[in-house]
This record gives C-alpha cells, sequence and structure tokens, in this order.
C-alpha cells in the first residue's frame, strides 16, 4: 500500500483537488493522509476544514500558522512554525508521495520538507505564469522541487518541460477545478438564498479581490476602494467572498465593510464551498476582481470575468475574460462590457481532469520513484 500526502491550505484548493482526493480515498491500494493547514484553520477565513470533514474526508494532521496578522513579518514567521510542524510529522511518517496544488507561500515549506526527507512531490498547475505576484515564483520554485507534474495545457506542459523536467512526468490533465464547474450540481436561486440567509435581486455581482504583492503603486486598500466606488457608481448588488492571506489582505477587508455600511443590499462571506460558489456565479452577472477562477473556472459556468489589475497578468485566459487597470473609470467602462461577452470557450477544459490526474498518479507510483531526475536539456534533445 502507498502512503499519499495531500496538504491544503485554503478552500479554493480544496475544492480543485476534491475529485482526485475522492478517487484516492476510494483506492484500496492508498492510504491517504490530509494535512489541513494554512487559512483552513484560522477563524476569520471561516474555519474551513470543517468542509473537508462534511465531506467525509478525514484529516490526519491540523497544523495551524497562527495569522493573526497579515503583514509581511507574520507571513514569513508563519512560514516556519508550518516547516517545524511539517517537520514533526515527516518525522513519523513514511511517505511515498505528497500531493500540493498551485503557488501560495504555505506550499513552500511543503516541498522543503519533503525534499530533505527524500519524498517525491507531485505539483498541479505548474507552468503558469501570474506577474502581479511574489506567487509567479514560488510556483516556478515548487515546480524545480517536484517530480510528477499535473499541468493544466499543452503550453504549460512545455513551459514546465523546458525548465528540465522529465517529459514523461509531466501530465496535461486540464484543470481539475473546470471538471468541478461542469459536473457539480448547481443550487436553485431559493436554495442559495436559504443557505446564506439574503435576498437576491435581479442583478448582481460576485465579486473577489486579492492582493497584488508586487504592486508598486497603490496598496491593496485604495485599489479595493477604487473598485468599490465603480461598483457603487454601478448601482447593483454585491456578493463579496473574502480574500486570501496574503500581505494586505486585512485592508481588503476593512474597505469591504466600510462599503456594506452604506449597501446594506451589498453582503460579504470569509468562505463559500465550491458548489455555493459556483452557483452563485451561474445565476450573477459575472465574477468581478482578480482571482485566477474566473479565469480557469468561470468561462465554464458561461459566465464573464472582469480582471481588474496585475495580479493574473501574463496568465493564459479566453475571451470571456474582460481585463482592465484598478483605476474606477476603467472598472466602469469594463463594468459595462461584460454584457456584450458571448464567447465561453475554455482553454483549461479538458475531459476527465480528475481521472487522468488520478492514473498519472497510480502510474508514477508503480515504480520506485526516485527524488534524483536528470536536468532534461531542450538542446540536447533536439526540442525548441
Amino acid at each position: 500500500m502507498k502512503k499519499i500526502c495531500l496538504v491544503t491550505g485554503s478552500r479554493a484548493e480544496y475544492g480543485i483537488m476534491k475529485p482526485l482526493i475522492q478517487r484516492l480515498s476510494k483506492d484500496k491500494e492508498v492510504n491517504l493522509q490530509i494535512i489541513a493547514t494554512a487559512m483552513h484553520l484560522e477563524e476569520k477565513y471561516g474555519y474551513t476544514y470543517r468542509q473537508i470533514e462534511e465531506d467525509g474526508f478525514d484529516i490526519a494532521y491540523k497544523v495551524p500558522l497562527h495569522l493573526y496578522d497579515t503583514d509581511r513579518r507574520t507571513v514569513s514567521t508563519a512560514m516556519a512554525h508550518l516547516q517545524l510542524g511539517l517537520t514533526k510529522i515527516f518525522d513519523k511518517e513514511d511517505y511515498d508521495l505528497v500531493i500540493i496544488l498551485g503557488d501560495r507561500y504555505e506550499m513552500l515549506p511543503v516541498v522543503n520538507v519533503a525534499l530533505i526527507y527524500n519524498v517525491p512531490v507531485c505539483h498541479l498547475h505548474g507552468g503558469e505564469t501570474s506577474l502581479g505576484n511574489f506567487d509567479e515564483y514560488i510556483r516556478h520554485a515548487i515546480t524545480k522541487m517536484s517530480h510528477l507534474h499535473l499541468v493544466s495545457t499543452e503550453d504549460f506542459r512545455q513551459r514546465v518541460i523546458q525548465m528540465g523536467e522529465q517529459p514523461q512526468f509531466v501530465i496535461n490533465t486540464g484543470a481539475l477545478g473546470v471538471e468541478n464547474a461542469l459536473s457539480i450540481p448547481p443550487l436553485t436561486k431559493e436554495a442559495i438564498e436559504k443557505q446564506l440567509g439574503i435576498a437576491l435581486e435581479g442583478s448582481y455581482f460576485v465579486v473577489l479581490y486579492h492582493p497584488v504583492t508586487f504592486e508598486q503603486g497603490k496598496g491593496a486598500g485604495e485599489q479595493m476602494k477604487a473598485v468599490l466606488s465603480a461598483l457603487s457608481k454601478f448601482g447593483v448588488q454585491c456578493l463579496f467572498i473574502g480574500s486570501n492571506s496574503d500581505t494586505g489582505s486585512d485592508d481588503i477587508a476593512k474597505a469591504i465593510n466600510t462599503y456594506l455600511t452604506n449597501h446594506e443590499n451589498s453582503h460579504c462571506f470569509a468562505s463559500l464551498s465550491t458548489q455555493l460558489y459556483h452557483s452563485l456565479i451561474r445565476h450573477s452577472l459575472g465574477l468581478i476582481g482578480n482571482s485566477s477562477s474566473g479565469l480557469i473556472e468561470v468561462p465554464s459556468l458561461m459566465k464573464p470575468t472582469l480582471n481588474i489589475g496585475d495580479r493574473q497578468k501574463g496568465r493564459l485566459h479566453g475571451e470571456s475574460v474582460v481585463s482592465v487597470p484598478v483605476e474606477t473609470s476603467s472598472v466602469l467602462e469594463g463594468l459595462s462590457k461584460l454584457n456584450e461577452v458571448t464567447n465561453f470557450d475554455n482553454p483549461y477544459y479538458k475531459e476527465n481532469a480528475s481521472s487522468i490526474a488520478y492514473e498519472a498518479i497510480k502510474l508514477y507510483l508503480k515504480d520506485e520513484p526516485s527524488i534524483s531526475q536528470p536536468f532534461y536539456d531542450l538542446k540536447e534533445n533536439n526540442l525548441k
């Protein structure tokens, strides 16, 4: 039996990996251990580890980060705490594989510990770019410390190979989040209203805005105020979802709370389940903000995205995404263009994504994978 460790730190990340978790948890040849950390264990982010347990999955370990603030010192210290906590776990567990997703800062300590303990890493969503954030560097660093790469498009597969990774271990699975968007049964408006305890108006926006950690101009709070000014002038009900724990997220929360005092028909939720999030968007005018889900998942919900600012700069997207700078006038102009969107083709879609990912993991573990892999040189292999 193979012992697999899957680490998750956020609602969004868990939601994406859930179909893969379901497949692995049913496999009698796999002992899957879930480690929950970061935002999952924080009250202000909604204690989202409970969603994992409500879905019927056991959490083997909970490693808190103590994110009492989102300033740089707190975040950096939290990463050190996580590495210490994971070291204690890896000291007593003998894992065959570690699975992680994406580019969050809390995943760096995971690959650090896995490397030292000679445990291979399976990384989802490598090869992508998002130039406005330190996520860009974290993602590529994780790629170089990983061994099995499950990427979301063929272009990203080529980019990971370009970084020296062995082609046979770089698999284009498509995005698991898109599979979720297409397969999870949507809730009716009435069911959403009952769950959230609110009244949905005929027209509303879903708003999800994260800090841009490389921003040299306006801070996160000032950026949010520029967006809120445009939304106020547009005059539509807004349903906000709390941002992540990046530096500056507290300033975003303060700006939203101030907005809500003057807009009683709008509401903010710390966290939503994947089903509720997707259902809310399905009934909306579109997603407003800078979340990667607007580029990856929302097109398959047949709704437009207004992508604001530089957080997702450089990331692949389809024609249903309208991009604007963080200026009130530009956001207003972008909002007015959303009803013109008609093409919802999704470059991240691939049929049976979670099945492809699951089979790739099983095949990888059939052999005794080595943590040492030679650098794949494009020139030597006549590739461009």
